[in-house]
């Protein structure tokens, strides 16, 4: 009798681990997979109570990162897009990509709390004399919170040293353009930039940055979000000569493998309903 119960026994035993196992297998059959082998990466600037221009607030930010995980979208690091950009490397189906441009310390306050509550991860490209001299309006990060940070699993790399502005371009003042991509006009001398003053100036605060973050955060990855998504030949050069490998623009699109500009969808405006995010994202297949 004992031998056939406990008979009886592993049979219901092996029988609900067959139904388990068959649940499980459908369950994976049923999530959606609206694209493999490629990465989308979403930008977003500040999060604040208050939404205005490029600002979202805590409850739109995590309304979307719940989007995210109810419609099977597998967020990975940086640096695992990094080794698939540049060595084929495999991602999971629905790939996402979280970035923050211009180094805010309301990424710590606001982001990092629910991005941790999803046990997602992402990037922040910093304007290292802000964080260095915390001379902005606005607060930025101090380099002991972002070694904090990236222990914790986040990370950070360049948008620039000191070149995010709109400055002058010509004497009178009638053209501006962005720092990082043109020849500025030097009040002193009354006049512009040389091409040679203008490479040496933009490889030297290039060059600057990576080693500020490689002091402060041990970084081995070499990355760049262009400030204002503005770029021109000559100044992707001129980056790439203080070791940057990837680049990242503010152009819409899903990335593919073997390129060196990422595209990146601009999630961070207060217009973005949290329907017109999924449809955003839904656009790439």
């Amino acid at each position: 009798m004992r031998i056939k119960a406990f008979v009886g026994l592993l049979l219901i035993v092996i029988m609900i681990t067959c139904l388990e196992s068959r649940c499980r297998a459908e369950a994976a059959v049923k999530q959606p997979v609206y694209y493999k082998n490629k990465v989308i990466v979403l930008m977003y600037h500040h999060i604040d109570r208050k939404e205005r221009g490029a600002t979202i607030s805590p409850e739109r930010f995590g309304a979307q990162m719940l989007i995210l995980k109810d419609h099977n979208y597998h967020v990975i690091s940086i640096e695992q897009f990094a080794d698939f950009m540049q060595n084929k490397a495999k991602v999971p189906s629905n790939a996402v990509v979280i970035t923050f441009d211009d180094g805010y310390d309301s990424f710590e306050r606001y982001a990092v709390p629910i991005l941790k509550k999803y046990h997602f991860t992402a990037t922040h490209f910093i304007v290292g004399a802000s964080s260095d001299k915390q001379n902005a309006h606005t607060r930025h990060l101090n380099w002991y919170t972002m070694r904090k940070l990236k222990a914790e699993g986040f990370s950070f790399y360049s948008h620039t040293y000191n070149q995010h502005d709109y400055v002058q371009l010509d004497r009178r003042g009638h053209k501006k353009g962005a720092k990082l991509s043109n020849p500025i006009y030097l009040p002193d001398k009354w006049r512009v930039e040389t091409r040679e003053e203008y490479q040496a100036r933009v490889i030297e605060d290039a060059l600057l940055m990576e080693q500020r973050l490689k002091t402060e955060l041990g970084n081995t990855y070499q990355m760049f979000a262009f400030p204002y998504g503005v770029f021109t030949p000559r100044s992707k050069q001129l980056v790439k000569k203080a070791g940057v490998t990837l680049f990242f623009t503010t152009r819409p699109g899903i990335n593919k493998p073997g390129y060196d500009e990422v595209f990146r969808l601009n999630a961070g405006t207060p217009t973005l309903t949290g329907s017109k995010f999924l449809r955003m994202l839904q656009k790439y297949r």
